[in-house]
């Protein structure tokens, strides 16, 4: 009797253990802290087929541990906005590790809610990039899907013709519009941050930042229609520029962000040291100095430059001089197998040889 009593004790104590567990997950999930929707561009756990085929509307699709009550109630407008959402904060990620590919801090990801680990908490200049960044990716992803016709709600852009145009042209085909991407963006990416504290001041000034940055490389392009190849109408509309280029705005803002502190009587950001000219709406900012990033330092989420790949004949960042922080390298001979000597054959075949070689890496100590 005793035994059977034991049994059953430990089964009742390991169910409430495991029920107890998975509480205190739900709850950290459950309110979430700035930046989880970001984890949505790293992972397919927004994707349930089973829910989704359940659900009558968009609302148990979009009812996911990444996003806060007020983000919910935008996801619920469209079916297809959780898709688009994903894909922004993918977009944002990708441009963040291209940017930074030859940097000490090399925007490193890990699979956590948080994405970029305590990097994203460290309010320093890598912090300002993040936000921005990922702000553009979402006002990018949903101004595109826009222009398609993958939203209900949403269209070409319905002002263009009250554009103020430079030279002899007309408006027509469909230009993006950036105007709800903007709106939309703003909405759901600010929604995370809270005004009260000076780092929520920063990550909405940062969000704003990134949008501009799409705001300001917008692009025409053109289409000639006339006899004989002539150019007698000329119909354009607006696009944005690649993200790539927006990337590289940012990345240059990001060089030259603007150290401020919160004014606790305006409650305004203002430049930290007063001989400098007061950051612009599309200038990053930042509260603290970033750390090093050359060693591995748990507290800081910097993971270090060791084992990273280095160019020994560069003069660049990405030289192992740069980058190795004066650790020294090691070098490795490694076989590389290539196509090569490749040739059309007609109708429709291109045959290549296999080529191997030796290439001489080296690696940061």
């Amino acid at each position: 009797m005793m035994r059977l009593y034991s049994c059953i004790f430990l089964t009742l104590y390991t169910i409430v253990t495991i029920l107890s567990d998975n509480v205190v997950a739900t709850r950290g999930i459950g309110k979430p802290k700035g930046g989880v929707w970001w984890y949505l561009g790293v992972t397919n756990a927004y994707r349930n087929p089973a829910r989704d085929r359940r659900a009558k509307d968009n609302t148990a699709r979009c009812n996911i541990p990444y996003l806060n009550k007020k983000q919910r109630q935008l996801c619920y407008k469209d079916a297809d906005l959780l898709g688009i959402i994903s894909d922004g904060a993918a977009r944002g990620i990708e441009e963040c590790q291209s940017q930074f590919l030859e940097r000490h801090w090399n925007c490193t990801i890990f699979n956590t809610t948080n994405v970029f680990g305590r990097v994203a908490k460290l309010k320093s200049r890598e912090t300002a990039f993040i936000y921005a960044i990922q702000s553009a990716g979402m006002m990018y992803a949903l101004t595109r899907s826009c222009a398609k016709g993958e939203l209900r709600d949403c269209s070409c852009d319905p002002n263009i013709e009250y554009v103020r145009k430079t030279s002899n042209f007309q408006w027509g085909g469909c230009s993006e519009n950036i105007a709800f991407g903007h709106k939309f963006a703003q909405k759901f990416v600010d929604a995370m941050e809270n005004k009260q504290r000076p780092s929520g001041h920063m990550n909405l000034w940062n969000n704003e930042a990134g949008r501009k940055a799409i705001k300001s490389n917008m692009k025409l392009l053109c289409k000639c229609h006339g006899v004989s190849g002539s150019c007698s109408i000329k119909v354009c509309w607006r696009i944005m520029d690649s993200f790539k280029k927006i990337g590289t705005n940012l990345k240059d803002r990001y060089d030259g962000a603007t150290m401020v502190k919160l004014s606790r009587k305006k409650k305004i950001l203002k430049a930290k040291n007063n001989r400098l000219k007061p950051p612009t709406k599309t200038d990053l900012v930042y509260l603290v100095d970033s750390p090093s990033f050359c060693e591995k330092n748990k507290q800081s989420g910097a993971v270090g430059t060791t084992g990273r790949l280095c160019n020994m004949t560069s003069a660049g960042l990405d030289s192992c001089t740069i980058l190795c922080c004066g650790r020294g390298y090691d070098s490795y001979i490694k076989d590389v197998v290539e196509e090569c000597k490749c040739e059309f054959i007609w109708c429709c075949d291109v045959r290549c040889q296999k080529c191997r070689f030796k290439v001489e890496q080296q690696f940061c100590k």
